[in-house]
C-alpha cells in the first residue's frame, strides 16, 4: 500500500496541429507505462494555424471551443489509457508549436496573425489543472518565435544539437515546415508553410510521404519534367497511381511550392549565418510526414539540398522526446533551452531579399 501511495505518473505530450502523441511514464522507476497519439480534435476548424488563428480572431467562442476540445480530448485519451492509474498522474509537459500553446493557454493569438508577429509569450509556464476533483501541474515547454515553437526548441534539446564548432539543421516537416541552425554559438531559426500542401496534396495519399514519393517516381519515370509539367499523354486525366490516387497538374504545381519553401529557407539559413555546406555536420528530419520519408525521395524532387546528402537522420517524433527529457530532468532541460534561446536568430524569410530568388530557383525538379 505504502508503494502505492508514492506512485507518481507523468505525462509527456506533443501537441501538433494535426497529430497528438502522449507518452506516459512512472516518475519514480522511469518506466514507460503507455505511448498513444490520435487526431487533434481542432482538425475539424482547419488543417493548418493560420486558419485556426483566424477562427479565433473571428469569434472569441471558437478560442474557448478550439481549447477546451483539446483538454477534453487529453483528459479522455489519458483517463482511458491509464484506468485505475489515472488517480496518479501529477504532471503533464506540452511540447508544441507557438499557436498550439497559445490556443491551449488561452492567450490572445492577435499577435500572431500578422506582421511582426510577436506572440504573448515564448516562456516556459506552469498551471494548476482540476481533473475530476484530481490536481494537476502543466509545464509548458518555452519556444522560440511565433511559429518556431518548444516543439522545436525541447527537440534540438533531446537531439544534443549545437555542441561543437560545426553547425547541426533540424528540419521539421509536420503540418508547419520549421527549421534551426544551430553550433555552440550561433542559432538560425525560421518556418515555412508547408504540411497542408503535402499532406492534402494528393487525393487517396494517406501520408504525405506519400505524396513525395509518388511524385518522385514520376520525375524519374519522366512523366513530370524538370519544371513540373505532366507529360502530354496524362496532362487532361492525370496519372494514375491507382484507382483513388491521381496525380493532377495543379497537385503538382502546389508541391512545387511548398517543397520550394522548404529547400529556399534552408538555403537562406546557411547564407544568413555566412558558412558552407561542408559546415554542417548532422541534418536531423523531424515531424509526422518526416518519419515516414524515403530520404532518397527528398533528394530526388528537390525538398533537401543535394549538399546535404550523406548526412541525413530521422529522428522521429523528437518534440515528444524533448517533453520527456523534461519529466525525467526539467532543471537540465530548463538550463539548455535557455542557453539555446539566447543565441538563435529567428528570421522571417520573406523579409530577407535572396528569399524570392531561391524559392524560384527552388521550383523545379
Amino acid at each position: 500500500m505504502k508503494a502505492q501511495q508514492s506512485r507518481r505518473i507523468g505525462a509527456a505530450v506533443d501537441l501538433g496541429s494535426t497529430t497528438i502523441a502522449i507518452r506516459c511514464l512512472d516518475l519514480i522507476t522511469r518506466e514507460q507505462i503507455a505511448e498513444i497519439s490520435f487526431a487533434n480534435p481542432q482538425c475539424r476548424y482547419g488543417a493548418d494555424v493560420i486558419t485556426r488563428i483566424q477562427h479565433c480572431m473571428q469569434e472569441e467562442e471558437m478560442a474557448i471551443r478550439l481549447r477546451d476540445i483539446v483538454w477534453s480530448a487529453l483528459q479522455e485519451q489519458l483517463e482511458q489509457t491509464l484506468q485505475g492509474n489515472m488517480q496518479y498522474l501529477d504532471q503533464i509537459v506540452i511540447s508544441g508549436n507557438t499557436t498550439m500553446q497559445h490556443i491551449l493557454r488561452g492567450l490572445s493569438v492577435e499577435g500572431l496573425a500578422k506582421a511582426p508577429f510577436h506572440p504573448v509569450d515564448l516562456n516556459e509556464a506552469d498551471e494548476i489543472h482540476t481533473w475530476n476533483d484530481q490536481k494537476i501541474v502543466i509545464h509548458y515547454l518555452p519556444g522560440l518565435s511565433a511559429f518556431v515553437g518548444a516543439d522545436i526548441l525541447s527537440g534540438a534539446v533531446y537531439l544534443q544539437m549545437g555542441t561543437g564548432h560545426t553547425y547541426d539543421l533540424l528540419v521539421d516537416l509536420g503540418t508547419n515546415g520549421e527549421l534551426l541552425l544551430l553550433n555552440n554559438q550561433h542559432g538560425y531559426a525560421s518556418s515555412t508553410a508547408c504540411g497542408p500542401v503535402f499532406d492534402h496534396v494528393l487525393s487517396g495519399a494517406a501520408y504525405g510521404s506519400e505524396s513525395i514519393h509518388a511524385i518522385a517516381s514520376c520525375v524519374k519515370r519522366h512523366l513530370i519534367d524538370v519544371n513540373g509539367l505532366i507529360a502530354a499523354p496524362f496532362f487532361e486525366k492525370g496519372i494514375v497511381i491507382d484507382r483513388n490516387f491521381v496525380i493532377r497538374q495543379h497537385n503538382v504545381r502546389n508541391f512545387q511550392l511548398a517543397k520550394g519553401a522548404i529547400y529556399a529557407g534552408i538555403c537562406c539559413l546557411v547564407e544568413e549565418a555566412g558558412i558552407s555546406w561542408q559546415d554542417i555536420h548532422n541534418v536531423y528530419v523531424s515531424g509526422g510526414m518526416g518519419f515516414y520519408m524515403d530520404v532518397r525521395d527528398a533528394f530526388t524532387v528537390g525538398l533537401l539540398p543535394k549538399e546535404l546528402k550523406g548526412k541525413i537522420i530521422i529522428s522521429g517524433n523528437s518534440s515528444l522526446e524533448g517533453a520527456t527529457m523534461f519529466l525525467q530532468d526539467a532543471q537540465n532541460m530548463r538550463e539548455t533551452c535557455s542557453v539555446i534561446k539566447e543565441r538563435t536568430k529567428c528570421l522571417e524569410l520573406a523579409n530577407l531579399p535572396q528569399f524570392q530568388t531561391r524559392y524560384l530557383e527552388a521550383m523545379n525538379f
